[in-house]
């Protein structure tokens, strides 16, 4: 598939996900204007069930969308906008590697540039590890019935939000760190690949394995993502969306006061 015509998909894609979300987010408002301004009676779970369940089908497909849209990107990355930061400072760092020969470089140049690397893995790693432990720990909780009762939905609620808050900051606050980390150290090591000797115009240009840039933060992405797709099955085939609704409407009809 040409540029030309990986770009064209994406801007149409980009296009049928703005609209879905527009729509989506209509449906929304409207329901729930629907359920503010009609009737005399505080309404029961059964009416905002009801009325919400009409617009099922535009948030369904708003989230399938968004989801094609991830998996699309990481099949075709968008070539739409200049490339910055880290992943402006991996591409120089491929592009030495490729004209660069190892062969006559330092072993201290190499333990260097081998350092930076494990240490930029490292970080990956345990940055997805928390993602993982705390996405258990917070499904664990919520998937567990025992922990939300009728009688009391806002202790119940109060509770959930007290082990989602550390289960959210947690990993993103690493997660901050390890962009950060990473582009300080592809700037030492691109620093470091400069006083490597450049091969001569004869010999082979290929990537050295020292300077492979591999897949391993793609892999790290779509394994979460097929994660995320299991759980998500789950919860449909056990009956989790039930749940999730009737703790929405408990929301809506007994703390906001909605209706």
């Amino acid at each position: 598939m040409t540029k030309e015509n990986i770009v064209r998909i994406h801007r149409i894609y980009s296009i049928l996900l703005s609209i879905s979300i527009v729509l989506a987010g209509i449906c929304l408002i409207a329901g729930c204007l629907t359920i503010y301004f009609t009737g005399e009676h505080t309404y029961s779970r059964e009416i905002v069930a009801e009325t919400f369940s009409k617009i099922a089908i535009p948030v369904y497909v708003c989230l399938a969308l968004t989801i094609g849209s991830f998996v699309w990107e990481l099949i075709q990355p968008s070539k739409m906008q200049p490339q910055k930061s880290s992943k402006a400072y991996a591409f120089m760092r491929n592009r030495l590697c490729a004209q660069k020969d190892f062969s006559k470089c330092d072993d201290a140049l190499l333990t260097s540039i081998s350092k930076e690397r494990n240490s930029r893995k490292f970080h990956v790693i345990i940055r997805s590890i928390l993602i993982v432990i705390s996405s258990i720990t917070f499904l664990g909780y919520a998937l567990n019935r025992k922990h939300f009762h009728q009688s009391e939905i806002n202790t119940s609620m109060i509770h959930a939000m007290w082990i989602m808050i550390p289960c959210m900051l947690v990993p993103f606050g690493y997660a901050v760190f390890t962009a950060y980390h990473n582009e300080k150290s592809l700037k030492r090591e691109i620093e470091t690949l400069k006083q490597v000797p450049t091969l001569a115009a004869t010999e082979s240009a290929d990537t050295p394995s020292v300077c492979s840039s591999g897949n391993h933060e793609n892999i790290i992405r779509v394994g979460l993502l097929v994660i995320g797709l299991v759980v998500l099955v789950y919860g449909f085939v056990t009956g989790g969306t039930v749940d999730v609704l009737t703790k929405a409407i408990n929301i809506c009809t007994e703390c906001i006061g909605l209706g």
